[in-house]
């Protein structure tokens, strides 16, 4: 009884250990999981990894026939201090003369190898797979030595600092650098001792499987391996960051010159009706309100970009005191009337008068209302149901929220925050946003997949999470493609 009692106890043991581990591992391999690269960037990528190959293939040909004269000159023209060097560690001389051919065969293939391989890069199959020609260059590097010394009987050990040179010369791929280094410790590790050299005395007093060399093998590799990947990461996002910004800039150039053409358009049918006699003018009000109103949609555009900027670089400045919700919104929700009358929408506000005061900034907090409902507006078709709503999360409590999932509603679990904080939510039942855009929308001249048919820079709820964070909440959306989307943020209760 008592030995079952004792196997059960280290089943579970194991179990839970084993859980545990998994978890581990699944974390740390979600860490470094690449994010999915755009075709840009791969091509990028590609005409990089030729740039840098053409250079790196050039300084390697320039330094190792400098390495390769140097060797050459020892192993032909003082092969007496060769032999009293390997007499003296190794007690045979002829040890000598294997390093002597071995070294002069190792020399010669190396600088052909890699004149091959400059050879190759300005040929359509080299312009084609860089990839290939760096494996070949750098296996020609590290694993040429090993099968040449292992012909004429002599093992090597992989050179640690040749590692870290590639990485240095040529930080594009990390997965390359992964490929050419276990295939340079595999041989090390696994036809060695296949063949019978590491059993040799020369390996043995040459310490080729010695703590000193595993260690430094395995520094080299995972040093030179994270720094080609963080490299790799660095330039991929400095790629995308370039790209969002060239995409923001003509975006935002269509977006400033659309108000501008239709200012001069009507400008210039007023110098057509121009009387002549007189030099009199005639305007319509109508033609004065749509200048005033391209000319206001132009102005709002340069105040969204200078805002994002100040926000980004200085952080938004808030003037805190205690505010109510429900006068907040039904000030807003009067601004709004209009859009609201014309595109016939189903308001249901939830928000009553007996909402706890949080601790905001009136002005801010009355954007942030206004950019979440204006967006539910601009975005969604005609008749669609706007529901606002706010209530009290008490802190360690979760939060469920009502969202349409198929035109039928669900309950989802949305915010579970440290302090009681007031959560405010604003849900259409509308065309919905995919699923993996939700979390780039917050972010910085991040729009929409249709974003080039509605007006706008795509700054909008980049602000308003800026707002929101600034207040101590936080912001989120639950949508996906047809469902509808349910926006929601949480603010901070004043103090009482």
């Amino acid at each position: 009884m008592r030995q079952s009692l004792k196997l059960g106890q280290w089943s579970q043991f194991i179990q839970v250990t084993w859980n545990r581990l998994r978890r581990y591992a699944q974390y740390w391999l979600t860490r470094f999981k690449s994010p999915q690269e755009s075709t840009d960037y791969l091509t990028w990528r590609h005409q990089f990894l030729q740039k840098r190959l053409r250079l790196g293939l050039w300084l390697a040909l320039f330094w190792h026939l400098i390495i390769s004269a140097n060797g050459l000159h020892s192993v032909l023209f003082e092969f007496e201090k060769l032999k009293a060097v390997a007499l003296n560690s190794y007690g045979d001389a002829a040890i000598a003369d294997q390093w002597r051919w071995a070294s002069i065969v190792c020399y010669i293939v190396a600088n052909v190898l890699i004149l091959a391989c400059l050879i190759g890069q300005k040929t359509t199959w080299g312009r084609q797979y860089p990839e290939a020609l760096f494996l070949l260059f750098a296996c020609s590097l590290s694993n040429l030595v090993h099968i040449v010394f292992t012909f004429f009987g002599l093992p090597e050990t992989p050179s640690y600092l040749l590692f870290l040179y590639i990485a240095v010369l040529l930080p594009v791929h990390w997965r390359l650098h992964l490929i050419y280094q276990a295939i340079s410790i595999a041989y090390y590790a696994i036809v060695y001792p296949i063949n019978g050299l590491a059993t040799l005395e020369y390996a043995k007093i040459y310490n080729l499987y010695s703590r000193e060399v595993i260690i430094q093998l395995a520094c080299a590799c995972s040093v030179s391996i994270l720094s080609v990947y963080l490299y790799e990461r660095l330039k991929r996002s400095e790629f995308e960051a370039n790209r969002q910004i060239q995409i923001f800039l003509h975006s935002m150039a269509h977006d400033l010159q659309t108000p501008v053409v239709g200012s001069a358009i009507v400008l210039k049918s007023l110098l057509d009706k121009v009387i002549d006699e007189q030099d009199k003018l005639i305007i319509k009000r109508s033609t004065i309100e749509r200048l005033l109103q391209g000319s206001n949609h132009q102005l709002a555009l340069i105040n969204s970009l200078v805002e994002a900027h100040t926000a980004k670089t200085q952080g938004v400045i808030l003037n805190c005191e205690p505010t109510r919700i429900k006068p907040l919104v039904d000030s807003v929700l009067i601004d709004l009337n209009h859009s609201l009358t014309k595109k016939r929408i189903q308001l249901i506000n939830h928000i009553t008068d007996d909402l706890p005061v949080v601790n905001a900034d009136v002005n801010q907090l009355r954007r942030v209302f206004s950019n979440l409902i204006g967006n539910a507006l601009k975005h969604n078709p005609h008749e669609i149901q706007l529901i606002l709503d706010a209530s009290v999360v008490e802190s360690g409590h979760c939060r469920q929220v009502k969202v349409w999932e198929n035109r039928v509603e669900s309950v989802k679990q949305l915010v579970q925050p440290q302090a009681p904080m007031l959560l405010c939510e604003i849900q259409d039942n509308g065309i919905g946003i995919a699923s993996e855009q939700c979390p780039y929308l917050f972010k910085l001249y991040a729009r929409g997949t249709k974003a080039r048919y509605t007006p706008g820079l795509g700054l909008g709820l980049y602000l308003c999470k800026q707002i929101v964070e600034a207040h101590g909440g936080k912001i989120g959306v639950i949508s996906s493609l047809g469902d509808g989307a349910t926006f929601w943020f949480t603010l901070p209760l004043y103090p009482t």
